[in-house]
């Protein structure tokens, strides 16, 4: 098939390489606009950018499309089979959502209808779910709303972080995606609507949402919070004035009360800190910067 793909972190460009190294044809790739990154706030390209450039696909990468009409006339010019999506970051308006022969296709790193939205993998975490996994919808203008077109699932271990997480997802999409693809070419795929009343909503993890309240939250939700965000978004609390990053933490039942936000190192130079209802075990932790 001929094939638009939009997408913009490591996760998107996994999926990129498995399209590459198959029999379709990528005639375009659409990203989004380069911007400052790390302490240096250099300009730096998505991952899915370096992969377009370095196997010389052409490339778009606007801001929004409805600031950008030439984008859409391009993409009307190459009359795709299908527009692939995954993690792209933004909208897409339904001038281009009708281009496609076969639609404009959403691989989603959740169990639609849980998790529309943004962070989906770091919301399952935070969520204590027990299942995820992938979704291949067709894309309309609300939010991930659009009818399934097949869910995979995994399981979600006790002690999964989002990192780990989202290998399985990989591992999923590298089983499935090029069936799926070529189902749909055949016309074998069956639509089926979501249940809205089931809809829950993986809004973009904030930094603010990244600092730990101790008094707040018991040792199982704050253990959680440190496996979702590590290492992307990162999960902080601090020392005195010092921003401190919690990179490895476990729930901890003891028989010794700590008061929430106090440090306890035991003879064993083992690291504790209370919380609303026990302790938390800290096994990794450095100054942030």
């Amino acid at each position: 098939m001929k094939v638009v793909f939009a997408g913009t972190p490591e996760f998107s460009a996994f999926h990129l390489k498995l399209l590459l190294n198959s029999e379709h044809k990528i005639c375009q790739v659409i990203t989004q606009p380069d911007r400052k990154s790390g302490r240096g706030n250099r300009i730096k390209g998505s991952e899915v950018k370096a992969l377009a450039v370095e196997n010389n696909i052409s490339l778009l990468q606007p801001s929004s499309f409805r600031a950008n009409k030439d984008a859409i006339s391009i993409l009307e010019e190459e009359s795709p089979d299908i527009i692939l999506v995954v993690a792209f970051g933004l909208i897409l308006p339904k001038e281009v959502l009708r281009i496609p022969r076969l639609g404009c296709i959403n691989v989603h790193a959740s169990l639609l209808p849980r998790w529309r939205g943004a962070a989906p993998i770091e919301r399952c975490i935070l969520g204590g779910d027990k299942k995820s996994g992938i979704t291949f919808m067709k894309m309309e203008e609300g939010l991930d709303t659009g009818p399934v077109l097949r869910k995979v699932s995994c399981i979600v271990a006790d002690r999964e972080t989002s990192a780990s997480l989202e290998a399985k997802l990989k591992e999923i999409s590298k089983v499935e995606l090029l069936k799926f693809l070529q189902d749909l070419s055949l016309g074998l795929i069956e639509e089926e609507d979501q249940d809205n009343d089931l809809a829950t909503y993986a809004n973009k993890i904030t930094t603010e949402e990244g600092e730990i309240n101790w008094t707040e939250y018991g040792a199982k939700k704050i253990d959680r919070k440190i496996r979702a965000l590590s290492p992307k978004y990162g999960s902080y609390t601090f020392l005195g004035k010092t921003r401190m990053k919690l990179l490895q933490a476990e729930a901890n039942e003891t028989s010794d009360y700590i008061k929430p936000g106090v440090l306890k190192i035991t003879k064993a130079n083992e690291l504790y800190v209370g919380c609303k209802d026990s302790c938390l075990k800290i096994s990794s932790i450095q100054p942030a910067g």
